[in-house]
């Protein structure tokens, strides 16, 4: 259980950081001839909304990797929750990248005539690396909360000594006497006879 709970914390601490660094990198090129354009990410609230999600799903694999088994209670959702969000909101962008490059445009051009533009290859619009790594972080995101639902909370098996290798009895802490050892059983003398005496008695 172990090993899937540091799997677990390890896929959701990459994919929190493919999320965060994604959305600081370009999500989509605009080329028109010579002229190039990139949009980043941060730009928009998609961005903003896959850092955040990014950050939930750092801080829960941080716990667990940290040896925390109860930590896995909170990355199973935070890992759900953030990996859904990353991957949905980077789907959803590739998905609109095109009727959202069209709107922000129409604001100087009118819109067929940007809709002909890319229709005919005069304007070029790709999509970034930036935006794929924050589809890979939500899917590693998920993928974390399906492992950890097989990884039960369990606590830290018990050393069997207390600090600093002291005996958990206590017999070896400073300020706590030892016990001290039992006396062996001597057996009483016989009736008459006087300990120590090597002497026969008198007639």
């Amino acid at each position: 259980m172990r090993d899937r709970a540091v799997l677990a914390g390890a896929l959701a601490l990459a994919g929190g950081v493919l999320a965060v660094v994604g959305s600081f990198l370009p999500w989509a090129e605009i080329s028109a001839g010579l002229f190039t354009e990139q949009a980043k990410g941060i730009d928009g609230w998609e961005g903003k909304a896959a850092i955040i999600a990014g950050a939930v799903m750092v801080a829960g694999g941080i716990r667990v990797l940290a040896g925390s088994h109860q930590a896995m209670a909170r990355l199973r959702p935070g890992a759900a929750i953030g990996g859904l969000v990353a991957a949905g909101v980077g789907v959803y962008t590739a998905v609109t990248i095109r009727d959202q490059l069209v709107d922000a445009a129409a604001t100087e051009l009118p819109r067929v005539e940007v809709e002909r533009a890319l229709d005919n290859g005069l304007l070029q619009l790709t999509i970034a690396i930036g935006l794929y790594l924050v589809i890979a972080g939500g899917i590693q995101g998920i993928v974390a909360a399906l492992v950890a639902l097989g990884a039960r909370n369990e606590p830290v098996a018990p050393t069997g000594a207390g600090l600093r290798g002291w005996s958990r009895t206590g017999t070896d802490i400073p300020g706590v006497p030892t016990t001290p050892p039992a006396m062996p059983d001597v057996s009483a003398p016989p009736p008459g006879a006087v300990p120590g005496d090597g002497d026969e008695p008198p007639g």
